[in-house]
């Protein structure tokens, strides 16, 4: 099992061509997101309350979901 933090894992679904793409986009340019961050409620509240994304929540919830399964292998 990885023990790599959500940015880690976001670094790996930039360049595509669809919303997560583009969430991971912009957490990437985002100077103050929470690198070290893996725990849902920390990231949830930072994208809902410091942020300015343009992506919805429920594209954020999915991109979490396909983190923790990426973390099993």
């Amino acid at each position: 099992m990885k023990d790599h933090s959500f940015y880690q894992f976001v670094l790996t679904v930039r360049g595509r061509k669809d919303e997560k793409g583009t969430l991971a986009e912009e957490i990437f340019d985002d100077l103050s997101f929470p690198r070290h961050a893996k725990e849902f409620h920390v990231l949830s509240d930072y994208i809902e309350t410091q942020s300015n994304y343009t992506i919805s929540m429920s594209v954020f919830d999915d991109l979490y979901e396909e983190y923790t399964e990426w973390l099993k292998f």
